[in-house]
């Protein structure tokens, strides 16, 4: 795979449940970006709001 000229690789990850992918992903930071499924995205979203409200200074 060939890195987009951002320095993005585009994959797809099979997953085992949605939960399962939210903590994998997590683990990953700001190094990914998940597009799909759109309730993974939506989870990946809502957790990194919470994440970011608890620890502003």
């Amino acid at each position: 795979m060939t890195p987009t000229a951002d320095g993005w690789t585009e994959v797809r990850v099979p997953i085992e449940s949605i939960d399962h992918a939210h903590r994998d992903f997590l683990r990953l930071g700001a190094d990914a970006e998940v597009l799909a499924p759109a309730e993974l995205r939506s989870r990946i979203a809502e957790t990194a709001r919470t994440l970011a409200a608890r620890y502003e200074a």
